[in-house]
């Protein structure tokens, strides 16, 4: 006599803890990249288009290290940048990120060394979050928490009275 065996679809984290393999191996092979749950494509993650710099937009200057040397100025009473004045604020200018840290302006590459995704400010913390898979870096640009290895960009920035000033 033949028994019946059923069959139900499982996805790729059931199937591993079937072989068993605890969550703290599982998390391993993912940040390693040997499995790829982070994302559902391939494709590095996309970065806020950058302003153009001109009279009336409160930048001046060229932000984009792809063309040149970076050095630009933000006014800070125009209304898109004024929210810098305020601790915990911040602004993400193409592929540079500017915050007002406790009281510091600080700018930094926007461009995450993992895979490309967008930096966040968070105020609580005092430190940059990637939007993609939640890496961390310090304000001065430093690896706080993986999966990133390598730390971002940390650029000058000179306030002088109402203008902020952004080099390379």
């Amino acid at each position: 006599m033949q028994s019946e065996v059923t069959t139900e679809p499982i996805n790729r984290g059931q199937f591993l803890r079937s072989l068993g393999l605890s969550s703290g191996a599982l998390m391993a092979l993912y940040c390693m990249g040997t499995l790829t749950s982070c994302s559902s494509s391939n494709e590095p993650a996309t970065v806020t288009p950058a302003p153009t710099p001109g009279a009336g937009t409160g930048l001046t200057g060229n932000l984009d290290p792809t063309k040149g040397v970076v050095d630009f100025t933000i006014d800070l009473n125009n209304t898109t940048y004024s929210k810098l004045k305020t601790e915990g604020e911040f602004v993400q200018l193409g592929q540079i990120v500017v915050a007002n840290a406790q009281g510091t302006l600080v700018a930094l590459s926007n461009v995450c060394t993992h895979q490309g995704g967008q930096l966040s400010y968070r105020k609580a913390n005092n430190d940059f979050q990637c939007n993609v898979h939640a890496g961390l870096f310090t304000t001065t640009g430093a690896v706080k928490q993986s999966p990133p290895t390598a730390p971002v960009k940390a650029y000058k920035a000179t306030r002088t009275g109402d203008s902020l000033r952004i080099v390379a």
